[in-house]
């Protein structure tokens, strides 16, 4: 059996909000993607915010410079919304 321990951090994002075009939510989406490590990305611009899935570390400023692609900053976790998730 292998064992796959996932992490879901949700991010604070200024440049987001109820009135961001799908175009815009859609480059958000692709850059953080592409990140090695990021296998799942919800937007959710209500909130302000990106909830990420990883399956693994991944570094904070590969985070920023993506969000900076997407035209976007990231302004930090959203505390109480990070969790880790067991997979088997």
């Amino acid at each position: 059996m292998i064992t796959v321990a996932y992490s879901l951090t949700a991010y604070r994002v200024s440049g987001l909000s109820p009135a961001t075009c799908e175009h815009c939510l859609s480059a958000v989406k692709s850059e953080l993607i592409r990140v090695p490590g990021v296998v799942g990305v919800d937007v959710t611009p209500a909130r302000s915010q990106v909830s990420i899935l990883t399956d693994g570390p991944v570094d904070e400023s590969v985070l920023r410079e993506a969000f900076a692609a997407a035209g976007c900053d990231m302004a930090g976790p959203s505390g109480a919304d990070r969790a880790e998730t067991p997979e088997g």
